[in-house]
């Protein structure tokens, strides 16, 4: 008797989980995403983007990357550049498909041919690594370069120190420290460490220490592995200044606010065709903070803490700043993903709720 009765307790706890979805969604939230999959069968290639984010993460669903990374298929079959790039990403990181670099490119390239400056600099990274026959790193500065004229903080990086090193193009110190520029204004730590460097030697530019003190003081606030490095820099400088150039210098990092993607540089049109192209980050209001353009009013907050600040944010598809930051994201499902060469990538869906406040603690592991 004992026995039959564990039998029945057992029987109807399994009976009560049957009426719970995966996640413990409500009727309601069942119902919205029967409406999502409605619009999504009808080829709405948004709603089809919403599945596959629901399906990676398990909200409400049980969790599938393979359906997710057919949703994804599906609408960048219909042209959509968002799903491109993502699922892209998806062949290169091995993320509900096959790992397959050839897939991999062959979809970031749909993508770049759009205009998505995202996909354009992680098509540009691909081809700089050396994996792809017949791509070069002169290849690779042609996609940065691309993705540097829509604003992309991280690709004018790439893009400057290529042209300072001579590296896929003619050696072009100027043209360098020109694109070396448009990242730092930014607020872009590596290429304030560069700008500095060149004030302090002047390469490039006309030497000046007050220049060079700016730079190297905004880029040695970001927590970063270059800490020590930049530190001895800013030493190395302040050896040849007085206490007043020292302190001008500081109240010029202090003075800095980082530059919008459009002061730097005016983003085109998207291509047409292009489906839903992100549109990225707004501008920045202090360092390390970003904050994503979302609807006024449902909007939420999601955290992004990492071991350093060289560290690149993508939401959706679209480059929006570097860790740390505060991202100001529109109430539903989101892709966050963070990046850094030589690391394997962070990936995480997120469910932002209206007024809701999320923390990531992001921990990169070394590729092999």
């Amino acid at each position: 008797m004992k026995a039959k009765g564990l039998t029945w307790v057992l029987l109807l706890l399994l009976a009560g989980s049957t009426l719970q979805s995966p996640a413990g969604e409500s009727a309601t939230d069942r119902q919205k995403i029967e409406m999502i999959k409605a619009r999504a069968d009808k080829g709405d290639t948004e709603a089809q983007l919403r599945m596959a984010s629901i399906y990676a993460t398990g909200d409400g669903v049980a969790k599938d990357p393979v359906k997710a990374a057919k949703w994804r298929r599906k609408a960048a079959e219909l042209g959509n550049a968002h799903a491109q790039c993502l699922l892209g990403l998806d062949y290169a990181d091995g993320f509900g498909v096959k790992k397959n670099l050839t897939e991999a490119v062959r979809w970031l390239r749909k993508a770049a041919d759009q205009g998505l400056a995202g996909a354009q600099y992680d098509l540009g990274q691909i081809y700089a690594g050396g994996d792809i026959q017949g791509k070069s790193t002169a290849d690779a500065v042609a996609l940065y370069r691309k993705a540097a004229e829509q604003g992309l903080p991280e690709a004018q990086c790439a893009v400057g120190n290529c042209y300072l090193e001579g590296v896929g193009v003619p050696k072009d110190i100027p043209e360098g420290v020109k694109w070396t520029r448009k990242a730092a204004e930014q607020g872009n730590a590596n290429a304030q460490q560069t700008l500095g460097k060149c004030y302090a030697k002047g390469k490039g530019v006309s030497e000046d220490n007050v220049q060079a003190y700016k730079w190297l003081n905004l880029a040695a606030a970001h927590d970063n592995p270059n800490s020590d490095d930049i530190k001895v820099n800013l030493s190395m400088v302040e050896r040849f200044m007085t206490t007043e150039q020292i302190a001008d210098g500081q109240r010029l990092a202090r003075e800095f606010k980082p530059g919008s993607a459009s002061s730097a540089g005016e983003s085109p049109a998207p291509a047409a065709g292009s489906g839903s192209v992100p549109t990225g980050a707004a501008a920045a209001t202090t360092p390390g903070v970003a904050s994503v353009a979302a609807s006024p009013s449902r909007t939420g907050l999601v955290n992004v803490k990492a071991e350093d600040d060289t560290q690149e944010i993508f939401v959706d598809g679209a480059f929006v700043g570097n860790t740390p930051a505060k991202l100001k994201l529109a109430e539903g499902p989101h892709l966050v993903e963070v990046k850094k060469p030589g690391f394997k990538d962070y990936r995480k869906e997120v469910k932002v709720g209206e007024g809701s406040e999320l923390t990531l603690r992001v921990v990169l592991e070394k590729q092999p």
